[in-house]
């Protein structure tokens, strides 16, 4: 049974529609970039796209719901904004709270007690989900070719497909008022994290409990269990980058370094920061320099953006402060960070993206010597306005600048 959520639930349907919930902005930007691309509507299939759509924080794949789903949540947008959510049945309460699409269908792919034909419900709901916004044999439908299951797209042979990546990347590059608002809280619950990292990150102490401890306090900041990606390395392994590189079994001595790079995700955005300090001593002249690089390396990348300034203007900059401290760039300076973790445009020396404000970034560059077992990398989260870059991060520095 595929089911829309609503109050009112018959033998095959029920729909709800929240007008006043919308989100008008996003919607309407990936509206005007769908017709900018001569698209009719679009079936989106990436985490990402779909809670840009909807407002829906996709679960990820590696639960209950997910196994018993026929295929992954979509949201279908129309080029006139409407909206509509295919979520897995599994995840009715979790649609509920979070979507804020025009309509919302649960779609059943395990039946407890009856056995049920996921893929065939899963088709129909596509279906009808295009038909509900308007869609018929013939329009223009864009999808990612990417990331789109392969029956999803043998479904559209009656439509003309183009691909929708342009459009979303388009609509998604200038961050709204409420998806600033959403990351400033995604980068308060990352400067808990880097709190409880100085709390805890004590000589005699493994890994793995540190890493526990920073999580625990990550989700008690968020007010639920979040999502988080990036790394926790000490000692020698700071002096080099294989990443992910810990946490691992492993206990933390006096005087090594210790280096963060914590990424959450909070009501479907994300911060992304990193910070290194010295346990329990006051760190030697080779940590100072390797801080000192990637602090001013920082601060100069952040000064660039700026409208008018390019991404790669950011990562020149960057590259030419660790340049007066002796170093060169072995990675890229930053990027930019919303319902994904890292994404376009990228603080690289061929990425000449014009900077706008509304766009936030996450800027990262780092020095490494692995000749003396010591790094860094300074990353903060940085919202570009009209006038002087603000940094949302308010974690401390873990050293001296």
């Amino acid at each position: 049974m595929t089911t829309h959520v609503g109050a009112s639930i018959s033998s095959t349907t029920s729909r709800v529609t929240r007008p006043e919930e919308r989100l008008a902005t996003e919607t309407e930007r990936l509206a005007e970039a769908l017709r900018a691309i001569g698209a009719d509507a679009a079936v989106l299939s990436r985490a990402e796209d779909v809670c840009y759509a909807t407002g829906f924080e996709v679960p990820p794949p590696i639960d209950a719901g997910a196994a018993f789903a026929y295929g992954p949540p979509l949201a279908v947008v129309s080029r006139d904004g409407a909206s509509v959510l295919l979520s897995p049945a599994a995840y009715a309460p979790r649609a509920a709270e979070m979507s804020r699409a025009d309509e919302t269908v649960l779609v059943d792919g395990f039946g407890h007690f009856e056995p049920v034909d996921g893929r065939a419900r899963f088709l129909d709901a596509l279906d009808s989900a295009l038909a509900s916004v308007g869609v018929r044999a013939g329009a223009t439908v864009a999808v990612d070719p990417s990331s789109a299951p392969a029956e999803v797209q043998a479904a559209l042979g009656d439509f003309r497909v183009v691909d929708v990546r342009a459009a979303t990347q388009k609509a998604r590059l200038v961050k709204t008022p409420r998806e600033i608002d959403l990351l400033r809280a995604a980068a308060a619950v990352c400067d808990a994290g880097h709190q409880a990292l100085m709390d805890v990150a004590q000589a005699g102490r493994n890994e793995l409990d540190v890493m526990g401890d920073v999580l625990t306090r990550v989700d008690v900041a968020a007010g639920q269990p979040v999502p988080w990606a990036g790394e926790l390395v000490t000692g020698a392994r700071t002096g080099f980058v294989r990443y992910p590189g810990g946490p691992i079994d492993r206990d933390l001595e006096t005087g090594d370094t210790v280096l963060m790079d914590l990424s959450v995700r909070v009501r479907g955005y994300w911060a992304d920061c990193t910070n290194v300090f010295a346990v329990e001593r006051e760190p030697t002249q080779d940590q100072l320099r390797h801080f000192r690089a990637a602090r001013d390396a920082f601060d100069a990348a952040a000064a660039e953006l700026r409208p008018g300034r390019r991404a790669s203007d950011a990562h020149a900059a960057a590259t030419a402060a660790l340049t007066r401290h002796g170093f060169e760039a072995t990675h890229y300076s930053g990027h930019q960070i919303g319902v994904t973790v890292n994404e376009n445009p990228r603080l690289v020396p061929y990425d000449h993206t014009p900077i706008q404000a509304g766009m936030v970034f996450s800027v990262e560059p780092g020095v490494y010597g692995r000749e003396l077992g010591t790094g860094a990398r300074a990353e903060r989260v940085v919202l570009v306005t009209d006038g002087d870059p603000e940094i949302l991060s308010r974690f401390h520095w873990g050293m001296a600048g």
